[in-house]
């Protein structure tokens, strides 16, 4: 048996028309690996933000300014 905890996961587009298809293929495979998400830790329509120490936004990954 094999366990895995995922805290972190971005899944980003080039074009805002293709986010929900990009989205919709992740949960498709997310199902069929079993895999669950937490509603209260998922956010969306994020255009940037903090992620592992670095700032993502639509130009990509910048060093964090603080």
């Amino acid at each position: 048996m094999l366990e895995v905890y995922m805290d972190d996961m971005i899944i980003k587009s080039q074009e805002e028309t293709d986010h929900a298809a990009h989205l919709r293929r992740v949960f498709e495979q997310a199902r069929k690996c079993k895999m669950r998400f937490n509603p209260k830790k998922c956010t969306f329509g994020v255009r940037a933000g903090k992620f592992l120490g670095f700032y993502l936004t639509e130009r990509g990954i910048e060093a964090n300014p603080n």
